[in-house]
């Protein structure tokens, strides 16, 4: 019950936070459902690791979160809200359990926007204006690092409050599996930003053509 509790109340704080932001936008509804979909498709795609545990929830895994690169297309808020919907749509309309499908939300969607979030606020203020920085930065750097973050993080608490479903029997084959997840979440959502970038800047909330043109 904690898990569905905490992760209705974080998309209603997200619903609150972005109602004056880019999901009220009309020029943006199909990009939304879009991405909705296509995410849901993606969390259900997924080539095992050797020695991966089946029966984690989080199991590591290759197959594209999406966390970071929403949160560089349309901001923190509106990333959370849509992320909520991608579990409702990619987990629960399969597994029909909320408690997965909401802790399935908290700690592969939440957690990794927000370090993700950070990341982009640390590029933004200490790295100079350029479209190759906002490509790396936002893109790769996030992606990777917010992924990495979170999966350090969930094994820490799995040491501290012994908690078996988050088990594993081989540390450093699931660091190194870590690692491998990290890195193509980095360059899936730094290709995707990029190409996004290119042809659809309007679609990019960390992108202002004035600044970065004039660069």
């Amino acid at each position: 019950m904690a898990w569905i509790l905490s992760a209705c109340a974080i998309f209603l704080l997200g619903v609150f936070k972005s109602r004056h932001g880019v999901l009220l936008q009309p020029r943006l509804r199909n990009i939304f459902a879009i991405s909705i979909l296509l995410l849901a498709i993606a969390w259900n795609i997924r080539a095992e690791l050797p020695n991966s545990n089946l029966d984690n929830f989080i199991d590591i895994s290759l197959h594209f979160f999406g966390a970071s690169l929403l949160v560089a297309l349309f901001g923190f808020w509106s990333a959370i809200t849509l992320l909520f919907m991608v579990a409702l749509t990619g987990i629960f309309t399969l597994s029909t359990d909320l408690v997965e499908t909401t802790r399935h939300y908290i700690l592969v969607s939440v957690i990794p926007a927000f370090f993700a979030m950070c990341v982009m606020k640390l590029v933004h203020r200490f790295l100079p204006r350029h479209l190759f920085i906002l490509i790396l930065g936002d893109g790769y750097l996030a992606a990777f690092i917010s992924t990495f973050a979170t999966g350090i993080l969930i094994y820490i608490l799995q040491q501290v409050f012994d908690v078996k479903s988050f088990s594993t029997t081989d540390p450093l084959g699931w660091f190194m599996g870590l690692l491998i997840s990290s890195f193509m979440e980095g360059s899936l959502s730094g290709m995707l930003l990029a190409i996004m970038v290119v042809y659809k800047p309007q679609w990019v909330s960390t992108y202002q053509e004035d600044q970065y043109m004039n660069a």
